[in-house]
């Protein structure tokens, strides 16, 4: 029985029981616990839709309760005792990520034009050089951001992730509405508050 990664939490995070999420199970080591769920065989393969729904389910409930490390869809590891090597091997460095992304979560804007053709709305030097200016805007209330998307000419962002410290969430929106404000010819479209997908990098194989 090969064992399906989900996260990576702290100790004290609630009973899994607790969190309306079944079929998981937590296997400790020292101060961290991976979230799992049983796999039939060892066989990487192309996560399914319905993969990618459940494993969002199960860390969307851990988010909402601690601090969360999201692994990626379909991470299986061949037995416990080979999971917790992995673990131990990378310690400091999992500790270290709870550490950075506790008591944050994750908004992510997409900008582009207002109106116009379908095919347009994401092109343009002119619309990349203001979304830029507001992204700008906005990596300066929030602790990281990364890129998502960019415009195909210039290379600039047109959408981000920002890691954002939960109580200023509210201070976040708001002043995503006011570069909607500054930039009335552009959609700004917020979506969140997510787990730290896009802050996540676990390493494996090798």
């Amino acid at each position: 029985m090969a064992l399906r990664l989900h996260a990576i939490i702290q100790p004290d995070t609630p009973q899994l029981a607790d969190l309306g999420v079944d079929g998981t199970t937590l296997i400790p080591f020292r101060d961290l616990g991976a979230v799992v769920s049983d796999e039939r065989q060892f066989v990487l393969e192309e996560p399914q839709p319905g993969d990618v729904e459940a494993h969002r389910i199960v860390v969307d409930a851990l988010f909402q309760r601690g601090t969360v490390l999201p692994a990626p869809v379909g991470v299986l590891f061949r037995a416990t005792d080979v999971l917790q090597r992995w673990m131990e091997l990378h310690y400091v460095a999992l500790s270290d990520a709870l550490e950075f992304v506790e008591d944050r979560t994750v908004a992510r804007v997409h900008i582009e034009r207002a109106q116009g053709k379908t095919e347009e709305r994401e092109a343009g030097a002119d619309l990349a050089a203001s979304a830029a200016e507001g992204i700008r805007a906005l990596r300066r209330r929030a602790v990281a951001a990364v890129p998502l998307r960019l415009e195909r000419v210039t290379g600039l962002m047109l959408s981000a992730a920002f890691l954002v410290e939960r109580d200023l969430w509210k201070d976040f929106t708001d002043a995503v509405e006011e570069q909607q404000q500054v930039h009335p010819k552009l959609r700004f479209e917020l979506t969140g508050p997510w787990a730290p997908y896009d802050f996540v990098r676990m390493q494996f194989g090798g």
